[in-house]
């Protein structure tokens, strides 16, 4: 937060010029902001989107995941920004088991919940989105199957 009476003064000694750049340093500081982040299935899969309206800054994009049983999150996704500002991930993982002898957080049960995390050398930002419903028995049962074929 800018300090007004520092403010007052810059604008004083140098005029409307310091101001400026004062003004566009501050917005500088964030890197990039979500302007869409979804998550929704997609048959036995889950289709993660987003998108930012600028990628100033922004060395990388993480995503994870975490089902409502689970007390941490999984890293799924490291995207690399390419100027297209929006971006999607096909989670085709959200059925299999998450280590030896533990079921997967299909097994837990959802809701999940995404984290994203945009990378900069000001900052990290993280944004979370929720997913509504859950999948049913047939949706669990075909993913697991199909991620024993994979």
């Amino acid at each position: 937060m800018l300090n007004f009476v520092l403010v007052r003064r810059l604008f004083r000694r140098s005029g409307p010029a310091a101001l400026v750049l004062v003004l566009w340093s501050a917005a500088v500081a964030v890197a990039a902001s979500l302007t869409l982040f979804t998550a929704a299935y997609d048959g036995a899969n889950v289709r993660v989107e987003w998108e930012v309206n600028t990628e100033t800054d922004v060395t990388g994009f993480e995503l994870s995941r975490k089902a409502a049983t689970e007390t941490s999150y999984t890293a799924v996704s490291t995207v690399v920004p390419t100027g297209q500002r929006r971006y999607q991930h096909l989670d085709t993982n959200v059925y299999r088991a998450s280590g030896a002898g533990t079921a997967g957080a299909a097994a837990g049960g959802g809701p999940y919940t995404y984290r994203l995390t945009v990378r900069s050398p000001g900052g990290d930002q993280s944004y979370l989105t929720v997913m509504a419903g859950t999948p049913s028995a047939v949706q669990r049962s075909w993913g697991t199957i199909k991620s024993m074929f994979r």
